[in-house]
């Protein structure tokens, strides 16, 4: 007997609510849109804070002048050194000056290499900005996920305030028992303890996408653009077309190429033989009233190391280079097709929420409140529909989400804007 008792009080309390949530639809039918401020950052806005303050890019940047330092080092020309001997023998004294001449050309091949990997640092900026792109636009949109949720949630906490209320006074008009007033404040209890963590889950996403500002974690943004944009299809075979001919993956595969056949020129080069001229004077003969002039030239005979190793390991280098150039391209293509199709079933997805599902899960919540007003279906039917209705919106949010997400992977993939 008390356990039906306590069946029907649980019955009666679902009642009151699916009511309750039934009524609060009415005013709040379409899921909460963020309203556009003119004073917000637009996600491209909020980019190019990003690419200028973004503290893991300033460090990618400053790569070009340690790249600039090393052109500066390659150009430098070997110091003289200068070389003082003193023997029993006479000349007593032989003070001299020994200085390297390069043959072969290797200064201009070692500039060469040092402008190349130079070229190399300013994809690998361009690699970084690509990168930091997707993860911004995750987090931009990341936030307005977040934002949104929490006005669902409030709407949650509003619902149960005001079911509490009305289980209050109808416990105080002896309709109820205590009961139903104790169920209804726990669910207040747990519906404001999830809109607590939604506003946790929102801050976490505002520090997230200070970080990536280089900003104070608590600092305050107010976002312009929202979840709700108009999606659009895209062509797969332009798309791939435009990606082959700018993605920076390629282009950086063709300038390692070109890096590692300057190298290979280098080696080339360092195959001549240096000449060392040595002038100097012989001081301090008895057989000679003046100091006599001298002159040494040394040269290194290329018998044991004729630099062939060099050479080899820098053509297998360029061979091992162009094969990986050649399977970036597919990967490039194959990755650009996968993230195209995501995107479109993305789109697709949203398209069947806005056309489809989200007013059908509304018109179905609409004829079960008008047919229980007038009795002729029962409380269950209600309650699914509201909660159909809800879990609806939420989805929806969700998916526009998962589109944001597509559009920044099928941007990082092709590295072209969107």
């Amino acid at each position: 007997m008390l356990l039906a008792a306590q069946s029907r009080a649980e019955v009666r309390l679902v009642a009151s609510l699916a009511l309750l949530l039934c009524l609060s639809a009415v005013a709040h039918p379409q899921t909460p849109t963020a309203t556009p401020s003119s004073s917000g950052f637009s996600f491209e806005q909020l980019y190019e804070l990003a690419a200028r303050d973004n503290l893991q890019i300033n460090a990618v940047r400053r790569r070009r002048a340690v790249a600039e330092a090393e052109i500066q080092i390659a150009g430098q020309r070997p110091n003289p050194d200068f070389i003082s001997a003193y023997t029993r023998a006479e000349p007593r004294w032989q003070p001299s000056v020994s200085q390297l001449i390069e043959l072969g050309g290797k200064r201009g091949r070692r500039i060469d290499v040092s402008r190349n990997e130079l070229r190399l640092t300013e994809l690998d900026l361009e690699a970084a900005l690509r990168t930091l792109r997707r993860d911004l636009r995750v987090a931009y949109f990341n936030l307005g996920l977040a934002s949104n949720f929490v006005l669902l949630g409030k709407q949650v906490v509003g619902q149960a305030k005001e079911l509490a209320d009305i289980a209050r006074e109808r416990f105080e008009a002896g309709d109820v028992a205590q009961f139903e007033v104790l169920q209804a404040n726990l669910a207040f209890d747990r519906a404001t303890n999830g809109l607590a963590r939604l506003e946790s889950a929102e801050r976490i996403a505002f520090i997230t996408l200070n970080q990536f500002l280089n900003r104070a974690p608590d600092a305050p943004l107010d976002l312009r653009d929202t979840l709700f944009v108009k999606t659009s299809p895209v062509s797969t075979s332009d798309l791939i077309g435009r990606s082959l001919a700018s993605n920076v993956d390629l282009r950086t595969a063709e300038q390692q190429i070109a890096t590692e056949q300057s190298r290979l020129k280098l080696a080339r080069a360092q195959r001549v033989p240096d000449l060392t001229l040595e002038p100097g004077l012989e001081t301090h003969d008895s057989a000679f009233t003046r100091p006599g002039f001298k002159m040494q030239v040394t040269m290194p005979l290329p018998i044991f190391n004729r630099g062939s190793a060099e050479i080899r390991k820098s053509s297998a280098m360029l061979e091992q280079l162009e094969a990986e150039r050649d399977a970036t391209r597919q990967r490039v293509s194959s990755e650009v097709g996968r993230a195209a199709l995501n995107l479109e079933s993305a789109r697709k997805q949203v398209e069947f929420y806005e056309t489809k599902l989200l007013p059908d899960a509304e018109r179905v919540r609409e004829l079960a409140n008008e047919a229980y007003r007038i009795g002729q279906t029962s409380l269950l039917s209600v309650i699914d529909a509201t909660r159909n209705a809800l879990e609806v919106r939420q989805a929806y949010l969700q998916a526009l989400f998962d589109y944001q997400t597509a559009l920044a992977d099928l941007e990082q993939a092709a590295g072209v804007k969107m």
